[in-house]
């Protein structure tokens, strides 16, 4: 999904992009969206990454700066920066990239990154998508992000691109798609290179009462990460310290700015325990109701009926913690409650 810089923008979506990409169950749907055929130029990062982009028009950057004279301007080269470089620091850390994951690997030949005009800063789809009226995107089966064309701190401060791509690791573990889950998982990951040892929203003690649960975490979207920095905080005894490359420690975009503000992240191991968990959940589910286990109806991906089955992967992962104390006790407590009352209903 997306996010603001700010934390305060909302994201709008028109009636346009929900009719272009809508989920089929095929393994890669095509269609021709106007915006793209007017995406005319295409720069290639690493692993398959292809980012598409336009100079004129109303869909053209409006950060056209070329300060090192190459002929892809700065802003294209720092948007595949920073998703070259978090793509390395996850599969450093162990993390299945997108383009392997069992759900899209068979299918899924391209992450393409497209430019344009946004009310928003960015969106992440789920479903793989081919694109027929741009000859750049060779007809190819590709998981789609997009990016606004106006983001004026891309260098200083901002995540956005990190954020969205982990909504694609988050696709290629999980069909679980309920928005407190997949935006604060995203909003942890900006962690990765936002300075701090948790993700953008901080973090607070755990709630204490079912009231407060789903007021702070069923409820919510992205500040659902401060239960994510708040539980790695407890269970990571280590100083965060990421076990990263230096030469990827050192990446610096194409104005000086380093891509990691430091070089620190909180519970990296078991967020992608938990990860893992939920697809083996996704298993068991698909199994009891005969589905195919990537055809998942939308309205099932995002069903509340499923938080249950999704505490419970959390809190059986909390359970195989080594880290014991009192607040992360009486969460798990209260883990077991809110299961089972939720599974009464």
């Amino acid at each position: 999904m997306s996010i603001s810089s700010n934390k305060s923008l909302i994201i709008l979506f028109s009636s346009l992009y929900f009719s272009i990409y809508a989920h089929a169950k095929t393994d890669c749907p095509s269609s021709s969206p106007a915006v793209v055929g007017q995406l005319n130029q295409v720069y290639y990062g690493n692993k398959n990454l292809r980012i598409f982009y336009t100079t004129s028009g109303e869909n053209a950057l409006i950060f056209q700066l070329d300060k090192n004279k190459n002929s892809i301007p700065d802003y294209i080269e720092n948007i595949a920066i920073q998703a070259n470089t978090i793509r390395q620091a996850w599969a450093s850390l162990g993390y299945q990239d997108p383009l392997n994951a069992p759900r899209y690997k068979n299918s899924v030949k391209y992450i393409d990154i497209q430019i344009q005009k946004l009310n928003g800063l960015g969106l992440a789809y789920d479903e793989p998508h081919r694109h027929n009226n741009n000859p750049l995107k060779e007809n190819a089966c590709a998981l789609v992000v997009l990016i606004s064309n106006n983001i004026p701190n891309l260098t200083t401060d901002s995540s956005i691109v990190a954020h969205e791509l982990f909504h694609l690791y988050t696709y290629g573990y999980t069909m679980f798609k309920q928005p407190w889950l997949t935006e604060s998982l995203a909003a942890w990951s900006e962690g990765m290179i936002r300075k701090g040892k948790i993700g953008a929203y901080g973090e607070r003690n755990l709630p204490e009462n079912i009231e407060n649960f789903d007021k702070l975490i069923l409820k919510r979207t992205y500040k659902t990460s401060q239960l994510w920095s708040r539980l790695t905080t407890l269970i990571d005894t280590s100083n965060g310290q990421l076990d990263l490359p230096l030469i990827l420690l050192q990446t610096k975009y194409t104005d000086g700015q380093l891509v990691f503000h430091d070089q620190y992240l909180k519970g990296t191991l078991f967020m992608r325990t938990f990860l893992e968990n939920l697809g083996n959940r996704d298993r068991q589910i698909s199994n009891l109701n005969n589905w195919q286990l990537y055809y998942w109806k939308e309205s099932e991906q995002r069903s509340s009926h499923y938080d249950p089955q999704i505490l419970e992967t959390l809190l059986k992962t909390l359970e195989k913690s080594d880290k014991k104390n009192s607040e992360k006790k009486e969460f798990q407590s209260l883990l077991r409650k809110i299961i089972h009352n939720q599974n009464l209903n």
